[in-house]
């Protein structure tokens, strides 16, 4: 296995100059891929095609609309009530933030534990960062994406993290709006006499400095990028949401129905190094090599070469080379997708030092880029992918290996 040391500049100056190809007739799908003796091959519509996708941090880029659908800030409506949803270049979208009274506080004990105080109005609205490494959950089995279930994705999954402690909740949290101002806001509004002393009596805790809001999930609700934080005001020496009576209750079936999990620690890492794993899957329709690559050192720029046949590569609009521009925060990278006689190459540019050792800092690990690729056939892919390279810009430790789906036994180590 070659691990070569090169600069990256001199890879876009060569690419820029390849021309795109023209239509190589309908492709094939594999019905029943890489079993011998069984595998059938038919026509398919090139609209049907599984095009390469990208993902960086966990977030789907496509290229097509990266520009306009990632680096613009756009309003969506719940109403009346209008905010920007996303900021990528300075890596935040917006998220309402509800507040439940702990009922068991004295003075507040006919508090209903299903009131929640924010809702869709309200000086509630703070940031979540889009940068952190969320998990997935069931939100009532809704459809999110509505991919096709042929191609091995999940449908109705949406991002959260839940945290009972409200400690690693709010690593997700980039900025949280003041609880007093919401709390004022529905106290001038209330009409209820109970719940209008009920409210100033949390009020009052909140100024005296008697109670603390434990924000236990950041989650997406019903829509992508529809991110809901819910906390809970409760007494100071609260450690845990689910010893709260009533409330716990509640949290606990919510947390059941949708599958969630506690936000796990972060994983300990080579400070020093580049991991890739290269993976041949085994799908039912589409023979896909996923590529993750994690960056988590000074590396300058990434690139993973693969080479397998160009005829052999599904692309759907048929190109040679492919730029997808993502900012975090104010940090540009821009992952470069090439096909051509050479197979597929991925280069990761713009890599910032600072970014990595920040998100090093903030989650316990570096950049994640993924990359998922398609081919026609499985004729001779496994034999080609296992002659994969990997070369950066500076010289650094690589990590990682070459694995398949169809033989666990079967792997190439860098």
């Amino acid at each position: 296995m070659k691990k070569l040391v090169y600069l990256v500049g001199s890879f876009i100056a060569f690419s820029m100059f390849i021309a795109c190809s023209g239509d190589n007739g309908l492709p094939t799908k594999t019905v029943t891929p890489y079993k011998s003796g069984t595998e059938q091959t038919t026509s398919v519509e090139t609209t049907k095609l599984p095009t390469t996708r990208v993902f960086v941090q966990g977030t789907i880029l496509d290229d097509a609309n990266t520009r306009s659908e990632l680096a613009t800030t756009r309003d969506y409506s719940y109403g009346d009530l209008h905010w920007p949803k996303s900021n990528p270049e300075e890596g935040w979208e917006t998220a309402r933030f509800s507040i439940r009274i702990d009922g068991s506080l004295p003075g507040v004990e006919n508090q209903s534990s299903t009131k929640y105080w924010g809702g869709f109005e309200g000086p509630n609205l703070g940031k979540i960062k889009l940068d952190y490494n969320y998990g997935k959950y069931n939100d009532r089995d809704l459809d999110y994406f509505k991919r096709d279930t042929k191609t091995g994705e999940n449908i109705g999954l949406f991002r959260y993290v839940y945290d009972p402690d409200g400690i690693k909740t709010v690593d997700a949290l980039l900025q949280i709006p003041d609880v007093l101002e919401i709390l004022n806001y529905w106290l001038n509004k209330e009409t209820n006499q109970s719940n209008k002393e009920l409210l100033s009596t949390a009020i009052a805790k909140l100024e005296n400095n008697e109670v603390k809001v434990l924000w236990y999930v950041v989650k997406e609700v019903g829509m992508r990028y529809g991110w809901h934080v819910n906390g809970i005001l409760t007494a100071n020496n609260t450690e845990n949401v689910l010893d709260i009576p009533n409330i716990g209750n509640d949290i606990n079936n919510e947390v059941n129905d949708g599958g969630m999990e506690d936000a796990p620690d972060p994983p300990a890492v080579d400070p020093n190094n580049v991991e890739v794993d290269i993976h041949l899957q085994e799908h039912q329709d589409w023979n896909e090599i996923k590529v993750s690559t994690h960056i988590r050192t000074d590396a300058g720029g990434v690139t993973i070469n693969m080479p397998i046949k160009y005829e052999n590569i599904i692309e759907q609009d048929d190109f040679a080379i492919r730029f997808y521009d993502y900012y975090l925060k104010e940090y540009p990278i821009v992952p470069e997708i090439t096909h051509n006689d050479n197979g597929i190459t991925i280069s990761i540019l713009n890599i910032d030092p600072a970014l990595i050792q920040g998100l090093k800092d903030a989650y316990g690990d570096g950049l994640t880029v993924e990359v998922h690729s398609y081919t026609k056939s499985l004729d001779e892919v496994w034999t080609q992918l296992k002659q994969s390279t990997v070369t950066t810009e500076k010289d650094v430790t690589i990590a990682g290996q070459i694995t398949t789906a169809f033989d666990e036994n079967d792997r190439v180590d860098f």
